[in-house]
């Protein structure tokens, strides 16, 4: 089975400093094939790319339209006063999580006409479940309104060629000091976790023997507005051990924020990196990107870890996730993860959410 996980290099500390080091031999290759401009290649300093405005959607519509807002949903939930006050309010000092769940054929595949039933829930024990996004639904797909109460969600999903997905938030405000749990089910995958386990999620699993896959992403609300969010797009192979990635900048609220884009493959001396640069929805200059890759199970599979920085290259904040790659030209592939702002005063006038 493709997706059994496989451990790449040695799992200590100096690994980790040396993510990209192992092997160099066999995954170096001429960089023609990376599917960019000419002027970017991975042995440049953020690859090429500059500090300059850009088009919206770096003037792509294929980006534009691929890559669009998610759609605001009619949960009563999401509109109530005291509900967005927690969320986003920097004086609200209750516990509160923001996740990303999608699933289904997470790398897309055009070819695909099987229908398959991935009609669930999600549950929490205690507090409040809000729908903040409802994510690539389409047709009849959706949420089951009314909701049956503010701990529970259920929709009907229907996966051909893609996925669906819900942007969620949990408010911890029941005075009950029993242990939180958060339960979601689709189709024939169910996962239980606990609250604390929702402060760094990022995971994708497979469901059953086929190529369906669940992915989550979360992280805890910061009691400093809008210090983090999510990114999430296209991870595509164009190559043996690279190629480019496109996407979107989403705020915690699952609003966008802005697009990225960048290359990702091996250099000469064999580090495997990842660079990029990141905009506001209407092109203004937010971050070059820079870090590194890794394959986590297999060749098709891996983690990614950076930063993003300002004009004069100073760092404004982290990225991190996980990644998922069709076959070499395909144009398949998905990447999920985190931002978090570590510093607001480097920030190009503001962290890309008060576009929105």
């Amino acid at each position: 089975m493709k997706r059994l996980f496989s451990v790449v290099g040695v799992l200590s500390l100096s690994a980790l400093v040396l993510l990209s080091a192992c092997g160099k031999d066999d995954l170096t290759a001429p960089e023609e094939n990376l599917g960019e401009q000419e002027e970017l290649s991975l042995e440049k300093e953020f690859g090429g790319f500059t500090t300059s405005d850009e088009p919206a959607a770096f003037g792509d519509p294929e980006m534009a339209s691929d890559f669009s807002e998610d759609v605001a949903v009619a949960d009563p939930l999401s509109a109530d006063a005291a509900v967005v006050s927690v969320l986003t309010s920097d004086t609200a000092k209750v516990k509160a999580y923001f996740l990303r769940i999608t699933w289904g054929l997470l790398e897309g595949d055009s070819t695909a006409t099987e229908e398959v039933n991935f009609s669930g829930s999600a549950q929490v024990s205690k507090g409040t479940l809000v729908v903040l996004r409802a994510i690539r639904f389409e047709g009849s797909d959706g949420l089951v309104l009314p909701r049956p109460d503010r701990q529970t969600v259920e929709f009907n999903s229907i996966i051909t060629r893609h996925f669906d997905g819900l942007a969620l938030a949990i408010i911890d405000n029941d005075t009950t000091d029993d242990v939180g749990t958060f339960t979601f089910t689709a189709g024939d995958y169910s996962k239980t976790l606990e609250f604390s386990e929702l402060d760094s999620l990022e995971i994708i699993e497979p469901v059953g023997s086929g190529p369906y896959e669940v992915s989550m992403v979360s992280r805890s609300k910061e009691y400093v507005p809008f210090a983090g969010g999510f990114i999430s797009g296209r991870w595509v192979k164009t190559r043996p051990h690279g190629g480019i990635f496109r996407g979107r900048w989403i705020n915690s609220l699952g609003t966008n924020a802005g697009f990225l884009k960048g290359i990702w493959g091996v250099r000469r001396n064999g580090q495997k990196v990842f660079m990029g640069k990141y905009i506001s929805l209407n092109g203004e200059f937010r971050g070059l990107l820079k870090g590194h890759w890794n394959y986590n199970r297999d060749e098709n599979s891996g983690v990614f870890r950076g930063r993003w920085v300002n004009r004069a290259r100073k760092t404004v904040g982290v990225v991190r996730g996980r990644f998922k790659t069709g076959p070499e030209g395909t144009r398949r592939g998905f990447f999920h993860g985190r931002y978090r702002v570590t510093r607001a005063d480097n920030a190009e006038a503001d962290t890309g959410e008060s576009d929105n």
